[in-house]
């Protein structure tokens, strides 16, 4: 097919597709809106999206309002503080859509992201339709229909409200290639330099994956079409000029953003999280991933659920390979993709398997089916013929796979693929001319169901995890009960925490961030994440680690809070954990008890608010030093200990400075290991043959342990899983040999394959496993998960599970049970710290050590102290090379303390501090820009000149 610029009018074609568009909507959007629901996702939507939307808008309101004063780079309300680029440039600042908040009242946020939500997938197909329009024979039903197919996907259904930005990649690309095309036919290189600037400000991570996709479309382009076409040269001058200049422009977000990544909890992942071929689950699902467009079980984020039009239209090209090569090739390359974790992984940034990357499969699958759709009423036999082998030989493929993927939503796709095939028969037996619009109107109907079919919440539609309608008003007006309204403190910098898994608000949603409020919360959860905070949670092997949220609620650890310097603890009754308060926390306000009708005082529900005095100084200044050597043979219960008896640094820093004593502060405690069965086991080396044998940790003399913190700490974890045939046979005899069970009930063929189904679908035998401890006041666990995590898996071979905070004595035993058949062996340390007399004296010393006359404005801290000797000014400050310092207005070095925060080493007297920050790499790249754009501007204006002179000469 002839791709042309010639000029075209379209504007009958633009209207169709807005109608069509519309019509998709009200069942794509509407079926939300019907069930009583608001277009926000309660995991990103509620906690990331939304929340900096309405942050972004102020920051944008504030310099239209005084553009001289300086904005906002350092953030003390995300987490315990971060770049404030770092976050915005992964989900707004290149996010032209964003801006257009301003169009809104402060009052209607809500309403403008759901809007706006729309009007982005709408651009979206505007793109396809604008690049999908240059080709030459292509007429309006057709690429109509290639429109339904290009939007309404399982990847858009579900990415365009859970992840709003993921939209502007299918906005982006269409143009990226038509930019192509322009260069390829000896056009101008200014639209791809412009395209390409807009895709690398947008968003890096999206810019890596369609820059990729860029090159293999050229390559392809290329060498199919183009090779033998003559000015080589000057062609490949334009690709690069148009690469090369978009880099440069946009330098003052590429710099920024690339230290951000390398010094982020992201940089140190696995390469394809270990994987050399996917689960066989996942294979299995593949097939029928094609055209499930009411599936989100995205394994791997094979996010495909085309219109079962899509199946016929690659067929058809794949015949057709000879007069379609780059499609054809494309489809191939694109199989073989989906089945090889590295490809995944490589289009992922070299990180996890992840198949985002078939965003841009949607585009020729859409022009596929536009191409077929043109075509529908001059097929041939053989062509009918081969549909119908392939639709037999597919469904053969899905009704073997049902038996372990027996998935209902698949019904719909496959129905429709069996009356698309009826229609196409029937068009070209029957000769019916208007082929192209009976095709146009079937597709409408199966997205339209699709769509209907992946929201409803009758069937655990994705319309069960939007917030309900109001809900996120009443949650930002209500987030603490009121209860923090009282809260003012004098400005005094202070932290809040919740207790882990215990504030919940229905609806599966947790409260991640507390962006908005006037509070300095303890947990965050962003893409990218302070790489030292990251290694600092490791090294104190918090439980709650995750690689986007590093912190959570440090597993309600009473040393940690403390650090931290959380003062207050929202709590809410009858929920997981709710009585294990972390030591120096007292009950300090309440709201009113609702109690159950029923007269179940388990249901009740109630907002409690806790307040410590034991909470650390955000800054303060500590005479004792720490080093490596000091602490490399300590329990992690005595490292987190150490924290309030001196300062981690380096062993340049610590010179001529005492070290702290940090001898007898926390205790071994001796205990046995017993299993269920009545055994005395070893932990360093046990098997687990019965899933429901436990081992009890049997404490000895817990009654000498009073006012203490009880950890176990699990380390060395070594798990070797059974293989696939043991653990089925196993369970089976388990089953089959169960003696409440009837006679009837003895299915040995069934217990098979119910267990063999199982493990299939758990891609078993894999690395996944969970070490759960059950105390007094609840189960703690240590969480191994598989690869299929994605960008949440990690390597988990240590953790510290807190028990609780036992003021009297320790309780007598503890139940460990691990989660999954296999062998096990690892490490295991019970201790137990005492956190009264010695450490609250101590607390109260770095309390009386903190910076004094604090003063935050933007981007800076300033302050005040007096010493009487050397020491080291600690804080628990997230360190970045950001961060500059004077003292006494002299410029001073900004050191690493406690392995993650900022700090300073100050002479003897008075000292006047202050610390500023800038966001690295900002300057550089907003020089380059800067430079690059006079050099762009100065080369347009010579274009413009030459085209005036050659106009000029023209008669």
């Amino acid at each position: 097919m002839q791709f042309t610029f010639e000029k075209k009018q379209r504007r009958r074609l633009y209207l169709s597709f807005t109608l069509i568009f519309l019509i998709c909507a009200v069942f794509v959007y509407g079926t939300y809106f019907l069930t009583g629901h608001e277009l926000i996702w309660h995991l990103d939507g509620a906690n990331q999206h939304l929340p900096l939307m309405q942050q972004y808008r102020q920051i944008l309101k504030d310099f239209l309002t005084d553009p001289t004063k300086p904005f906002e780079q350092w953030s003390w309300h995300m987490g315990l503080g971060t770049d404030t680029f770092s976050v915005y440039s992964y989900y707004l600042i290149g996010d032209v859509f964003a801006y257009l908040t301003l169009l809104f009242p402060v009052g209607k946020m809500v309403f403008a992201y759901q809007f706006l939500i729309i009007l982005r997938l709408y651009c979206a197909g505007l793109s396809f339709v604008f690049f999908v329009s240059h080709f030459k024979d292509l007429k309006d039903h057709a690429i109509l229909c290639g429109s339904l197919v290009y939007l309404f996907n399982a990847y858009l259904l579900y990415s365009n409200v859970a992840q709003p930005f993921f939209t502007l990649p299918f906005i982006i690309f269409p143009l990226i290639i038509t930019a192509i095309e322009k260069v390829l036919q000896d056009g101008s290189f200014w639209p791809l330099y412009l395209v390409f600037s807009w895709m690398l400000i947008s968003n890096f991570y999206f810019a890596y994956v369609m820059g990729l996709g860029a090159m293999v479309y050229l390559a392809l382009r290329w060498f199919i079409s183009y090779r033998k076409s003559g000015k080589i040269f000057g062609k490949l001058c334009k690709l690069a000029s148009a690469t090369v200049l978009s880099l440069l422009t946009s330098a003052f977000m590429l710099i920024p953003e690339i230290y951000a990544v390398m010094h982020s909890t992201r940089s140190a992942s696995d390469f394809a999280n270990g994987l050399k071929v996917y689960p066989l689950y996942y294979y299995l699902a593949l097939p029928s991933q094609l055209i499930n467009g009411g599936n989100r079980d995205f394994y791997f984020w094979s996010a495909l659920g085309f219109c079962s039009l899509a199946f016929f239209a690659i067929i058809y090209i794949l015949v057709k390979r000879r007069k379609y090569p780059v499609l054809a090739t494309l489809f191939g390359i694109s199989f073989v993709m989906l089945l090889i974790p590295a490809c995944g992984a490589f289009f992922n940034g070299m990180m996890s398997p992840s198949n985002r990357w078939t965003l841009m499969l949607c585009l020729p699958v859409g022009l596929a089916s536009a191409i077929l759709v043109q075509n529908i009423t001059q097929l041939s036999k053989k062509m009918l013929k081969l549909f119908t082998i392939a639709l037999v030989a597919y469904l053969a493929v899905i009704t073997s796979t049902y038996y372990f993927q027996n998935n209902e939503r698949i019904f719909i796709p496959i129905i429709f693929l069996a009356i698309f095939w009826a229609v196409i028969y029937v068009i070209n037996t029957a000769d019916i001319k208007s082929g192209s619009l009976v095709m146009l109107f079937v597709s409408l109907g199966n997205v339209c169901l699709n769509a209907v079919y992946f929201e409803a919440p009758f069937n655990g539609g994705y319309s069960n995890e939007m917030l309900d309608s109001g809900a996120y008003v009443r949650l930002s007006e209500n987030r603490y009960a009121g209860l923090e309204q009282d809260l003012d403190e004098k400005n005094d910098f202070y932290r809040v925490s919740t207790l882990s898994q215990n504030y919940f608000f229905g609806s599966d949603y947790h409260m991640y961030n507390a962006l908005n409020d006037k509070l300095y919360s303890l947990n965050s959860y962003y893409s990218l994440q302070n790489k030292d905070l990251g290694n600092f949670s490791t090294l104190m092997q918090n439980t709650q680690y995750e690689s986007n949220i590093p912190l959570g609620q440090v597993s309600d650890r009473t040393i940690l809070n403390d650090f931290f310097g959380v003062r207050y603890l929202f709590v809410r009754i009858n929920q997981p954990n709710a009585d294990k308060i972390p030591a120096g926390f007292v009950l300090d306000k309440t709201t009113r008890r609702i109690t159950d009708p029923n007269g179940n005082s388990k249901l009740d529900s109630q907002t409690q608010r806790y307040k410590n005095e034991c909470a650390f100084p955000l800054v303060y200044w500590q005479d004792k030093v720490l080093t490596q050597k000091d602490t490399e043979n300590l329990s992690i219960s005595a490292k987190e200990r150490a924290l309030a008896d001196g300062v981690y640094v380096s062993e340049k820093n610590a010179s001529g400075l005492s070290h702290a004593d940090i001898s007898n502060k926390s205790f071994d405690v001796p205990y046995t290991l017993v299993s269920s069965r009545g055994n005395v086991v070893s932990a360093l080396d046990f098997e687990k043959r019965d899933k429901n044998e436990t081992y009890r940790i049997i404490l000895q003399n817990p009654e000498e342990y009073q006012n203490c913190e009880l950890h176990v700490e699990i380390n060395d974890i070594n798990y070797v899983p059974y293989s696939l045939k043991k653990q089925v046979s196993i369970e089976q005899r388990a089953k089959d040999n169960d003696p409440e069970q009837g006679i009837l009930a003895q299915n040995k063929s069934l217990n098979y394959y119910r267990y063999l189904r199982y493990h299939v679908l758990q891609g078993s035998p894999n690395i996944s496993y969970a070490l759960k401890v059950d105390g007094p006041y609840g189960t703690e666990k240590i969480y191994q998960p598989d690869q299929s995590a994605l960008s949440f898996f990690k390597r988990v071979t240590n953790g510290t599970l807190n028990l609780g905070y036992f003021p009297k004595q320790l309780p007598d035993s503890l139940t460990l049970s691990p989660t999954k058949l296999g062998s096990y062996g690892f490490e295991l340390r019970v201790t137990a710290t005492p956190l009264s007399g010695d450490y609250r004296s101590q607390v109260k010393k770095l309390q009386r050590h903190a910076l004094l006359n604090v003063k935050f404005s933007r981007n800076m801290l300033s302050g005040s102290i007096k010493t009487s000797r050397d020491g080291i000014l600690a804080s628990s400050i997230p360190y970045s090379k950001g961060w500059s310092a004077t003292v006494n207005g002299r410029k001073a070095k900004v050191i690493k303390t406690n392995h993650a925060f900022v700090g300073l080493r100050l002479s003897s007297g008075k000292s006047d501090i202050v610390l500023k920050y800038r966001i690295p790499g900002l300057r550089q790249g907003l020089l380059i820009t800067k430079l690059s754009l006079v050099f762009v501007l100065a080369l347009a204006l010579c274009d413009y000149l030459r085209f005036k002179k050659e106009n000029e000469k023209t008669p």
